[in-house]
């Protein structure tokens, strides 16, 4: 007797398979993207907090260094350091300015001997820590660093009283951009330091996110895009970039991007350089000439 019982049908295993490509793919996949959405500030700055910096709490001494703030506009308190440089032989009047953009790590305490360091070259040298670092009150985002930024030029020099002509932007690593960001808009009211050095900086945060994050379109998700390859362009004054070519954090090519956008810039390669070993010698060499050439410029005011 013939068997006419239909068997049941088989399975599809098209719909099973895409479902556990979701569950264990694509679940995953998404999460990431809303974690990374929501800390996306968390991880880009990476502030030490402390309680005071003060340098009589640090233990620096009056001759060394002086404590100033800043009152943003949005009533935060902005808490830095002027450093006093090394007199010149044969002493100068008065000396010239660094303006020191720091890196999105620490806080300025754990940049001291740098600080010193270019001190030693003849600068008197002002930093501030970004709302949120060291003992500095406020969260840091692209909008309020460079609204800062400004506020930074501006007491340099209306309240200290530095000529443009006398100071120098520097700006490590984001503090490259922060520092560019002094050059946000067009303006004839832009300012005109003596020079901008830049140390392993960027292009675009997006285009160090997607080197980091191939996999993932965090670089279309970011709230602060730092573009500093369209403010670059603005600077009317000599630029000078440093990058290590084995720059782990930000990589070679951004740096290269960045300064070819300047009709300014000097690019100068450390051979073999990682994100926080530029030695600072290159540096000082760049500081030492820039001093000169402002010395002779005051002179050349003065006759």
């Amino acid at each position: 007797m013939t068997d006419t019982t239909e068997s049941p049908p088989s399975r599809k295993k098209g719909p099973r398979l895409l479902r556990a490509l979701f569950l264990y793919g694509g679940i995953p996949y998404f999460s990431i993207l809303v974690l990374f959405t929501v800390f996306q500030r968390k991880l880009m700055y990476q502030p030490t907090i402390a309680a005071d910096l003060s340098t009589s709490n640090v233990k620096l001494a009056p001759d060394i260094a002086d404590d100033v703030h800043i009152k943003t506009l949005d009533g935060y308190l902005l808490k830095g350091w002027l450093v006093h440089g090394s007199k010149e032989d044969p002493p100068a009047p008065s000396l010239p300015l660094v303006i020191y953009f720091p890196g999105n790590a620490g806080n300025r305490h754990e940049r001291l001997a740098d600080l010193l360091e270019i001190a030693h070259t003849g600068f008197d040298v002002l930093i501030f820590d970004y709302r949120g670092y060291g003992d500095s009150t406020g969260k840091p985002s692209e909008s309020a660093l460079t609204t800062d930024a400004q506020l930074v030029w501006k007491f340099a020099c209306n309240e200290l009283n530095y000529a443009p002509q006398q100071i120098v932007v520097f700006g490590e690593s984001l503090g490259g951009a922060v520092a560019l960001s002094l050059w946000s808009t067009e303006s004839d009211s832009a300012p005109q330091p003596a020079a901008v050095l830049l140390n392993s900086t960027f292009a675009t945060m997006g285009g160090v996110v997607a080197w980091h994050y191939p996999c993932f379109p965090f670089q279309f998700l970011l709230l602060d895009r730092w573009r500093s390859i369209d403010r670059i362009p603005r600077v009317p004054s000599p630029v000078v970039i440093f990058h290590g070519s084995a720059d782990e954090i930000v990589p070679f090519s951004e740096g290269q991007r960045l300064a070819s956008q300047s009709r300014n810039a000097q690019f100068i390669e450390i051979a073999g350089g990682t994100h926080n070993a530029i030695p600072m010698s290159n540096v000082r060499t760049q500081l030492i000439a820039l001093r000169n050439r402002i010395r002779e410029s005051n002179e050349a005011t003065v006759d």
